[in-house]
């Protein structure tokens, strides 16, 4: 465990799984998925891994992680090579993976919306009858709230 005290962590995940139910994990597997993108440098693991499914969700992990001075490290696909998943100093992983929805295309206005979980490649099939297409290419499918966090 990387804060504090074991006890801490421990309470806020129990305050997480109130929320979420058995969206949270501590698995060593999840865990170990979580705490590795695709950079070179060595990371450290979050305490716990939260699969999040909306906005509203989100903000209240947020608000109890606030409250309790626990690190958030977000995370989209892990295609990163910089590092952004490193819980240093431990904490909860936010997973919005499952949160891939396009939910607005406006080809008058050359925009979308998109919730973070949306992967490049996704974004641009869905795009493809349109004319419009996403040019941003990191060089592998990475999700939209992940190319916006870096």
């Amino acid at each position: 465990m990387g804060l504090a005290t074991d006890a801490k962590i421990h309470g806020v995940i129990i305050q997480i799984r109130e929320l979420v139910g058995d969206r949270i994990s501590t698995a060593d597997a999840v865990l170990h998925g979580h705490g590795k993108d695709e950079g070179w440098q060595p990371v450290k693991a979050p305490d716990a891994v939260v699969f999040a499914n909306s906005t509203e969700e989100i903000a209240a992990v947020v608000n109890i992680c606030r409250a309790t001075g626990t690190p958030i490290i977000p995370y989209g696909a892990g295609t990163s090579i910089e590092g952004q998943v490193h819980a240093a100093q431990g904490g909860i992983c936010v997973d919005v993976g499952g949160m891939n929805e396009i939910l607005e295309v406006n080809v008058e206005d050359l925009d979308c919306a998109v919730q973070p979980g949306v992967r490049r490649k996704q974004l641009n099939d869905h795009l493809r009858d349109t004319g419009l297409f996403f040019p941003i290419d990191p060089g592998a499918d990475a999700s939209i709230g992940g190319m916006a966090g870096t």
